[in-house]
């Protein structure tokens, strides 16, 4: 399957090196020479070209492809290159339709979604297939990890289920234990699946594992409620999280105006500083401006006078949601050390991540890279559901998949697929009588249903092959 992205940035270039990695024969397209400069490590085809050019699609492949992703950074330019893909496409294989090939935008800006602000559904009129914008995966994977500040990644992973990773300290009970027994020793932590040794890049764990101080464990959490079990087990201590928390949020962009609405819809109360005043406004003249709980102030976040007068130093979370990363830094730094106790910051940079977690911020997440997985999800669409890549653990993936009624796992044991397929199941999700879902361990499943949801962790390099059973 021949992948084309245009648009070489970090966004762009980290879709190729994962589809790479698992085989996939991909052609990146982008006007800058610099960019395909940075792109020449990936052993890719790269040309130097539009993603408006007839010639550019040619060299790259297009009568040969079966994904053509969009991923400049120019919204309009995105939506437009997927109906001329398209175009092309169907001229050189004589498919008016173009049938044969599935288009993916990359949208920054939410508001264009919006139905009566914007011009969604975009895929109504766009001839995208699919389009990502993961504004919502950014702002909901920050929330969820300042829940458990002291656990190295947290990770969705589908409806309320969640991936936990942290590396095991001196003070954890766990040590000494295989790893298939601590949920048996120690009631209420989640299941382990992964697990990666100093200087390696992580395996599937078969239960055998003996847990060691400095190894990095991948928790499998059914709801975030099971975090503070998790900190505990690995050696670490959080403070509880306030039921109506103060919280401080720097920037009233699209992102700081979505963080701002998840904690007031928990109950807390928000104040959001940002030093554009035309920003400010607009936050305050939203829908989420109409809250009591929300002060916005237009100052510089910088300014020592105004953080006293703001009492900072009372606020039981900061977050830093402004444009520039490394201002976003510096501010995260400062509010932790006032003693906010938890402070996390979005980064565009994924390298900045890395050095953020060395430094001992506590929460970084790189927006960049929540939208490379959002665009392999939508890559992977052939099996629909969830994808997760997992970043300390490079060589492993969890994904999960629908039993349909002439699947060859339905009426199977959990045993019996995972052998089928060379993957663990780890949860299983399953409609009650009421409607609801239950999200069950393995071991509580006899037998796997029609209708309910698998969810996987598997080695990369077994992907195209996992996918080709799901499929069935």
């Amino acid at each position: 399957m021949r992948v084309i992205i245009a648009g070489a940035g970090e966004i762009g270039r980290g879709v190729a090196a994962a589809l790479r990695q698992e085989s996939r024969s991909v052609a990146l397209i982008d006007p800058n020479p610099t960019a395909i400069i940075e792109s020449q490590s990936l052993d890719c085809l790269l040309i130097t070209g539009s993603a408006l050019s007839r010639e550019s699609l040619l060299r790259a492949g297009i009568s040969d492809a079966e994904i053509v992703v969009l991923a400049t950074n120019d919204d309009e330019t995105n939506l437009l290159g997927c109906a001329f893909a398209k175009k092309v496409f169907g001229e050189q294989v004589g498919d008016r339709r173009s049938s044969g090939l599935t288009t993916i935008a990359k949208i920054r800006d939410p508001t264009l979604l919006d139905p009566s602000k914007g011009a969604g559904p975009l895929e109504n009129w766009s001839r995208a297939d699919h389009v990502v914008c993961a504004s919502d995966e950014i702002v909901e994977q920050l929330a969820a990890g300042l829940l458990a500040p002291s656990i190295d990644e947290i990770l969705p992973m589908g409806g309320t289920s969640w991936i936990a990773v942290s590396e095991v300290t001196d003070n954890s009970p766990l040590i000494g234990t295989k790893t298939g027994q601590v949920g048996e020793i120690f009631v209420g932590i989640p299941s382990i699946y992964a697990i990666r040794n100093p200087g390696e890049k992580g395996n599937i764990s078969t239960g055998d594992e003996i847990i060691q101080e400095g190894q990095i464990l991948a928790f499998v959490s059914r709801s975030t409620e099971q975090f503070p079990q998790i900190t505990r087990a690995v050696g670490r201590k959080d403070e509880d999280f306030p039921e109506n928390a103060q919280v401080a949020i720097f920037g009233a962009s699209n992102f700081g105006s979505r963080l701002s609405n998840h904690y007031l819809s928990k109950g807390s109360s928000v104040i959001v500083i940002e030093p554009d005043l035309d920003l400010a406004n607009e936050l305050v003249g939203s829908p989420v401006g109409n809250s009591k709980r929300l002060d916005v102030i237009h100052g510089d976040p910088q300014d020592e006078e105004l953080l006293s007068e703001l009492g900072i130093d009372s606020h039981d979370i900061a977050v830093a949601a402004l444009d520039d990363d490394n201002l976003n830094i510096a501010i995260s730094m400062r509010a932790k050390d006032k003693g906010v106790p938890r402070t996390g910051l979005l980064l565009k940079d994924r390298a900045l991540v890395e050095a953020v977690h060395r430094i001992g911020l506590t929460r970084p997440v790189s927006r960049r890279l929540v939208t490379v997985t959002s665009l392999l999800k939508s890559i992977h669409m052939n099996v629909p559901g969830a994808y997760q890549v997992i970043p300390p653990m490079p060589s492993i993936i969890s994904i999960s998949a629908e039993v349909s009624l002439d699947h060859s796992f339905a009426g199977k044991s959990v045993k019996e697929a995972e052998k089928a397929i060379g993957a663990r199941i780890v949860l299983v999700d399953r409609h009650d009588e009421q409607g609801g879902v239950e999200v069950l361990k393995p071991h509580m499943v006899e037998t796997i249903d029609v209708n309910d949801r698998i969810y996987l962790f598997l080695s990369k390099s077994d992907l195209k092959k996992v996918e080709r059973a799901l499929e069935n």
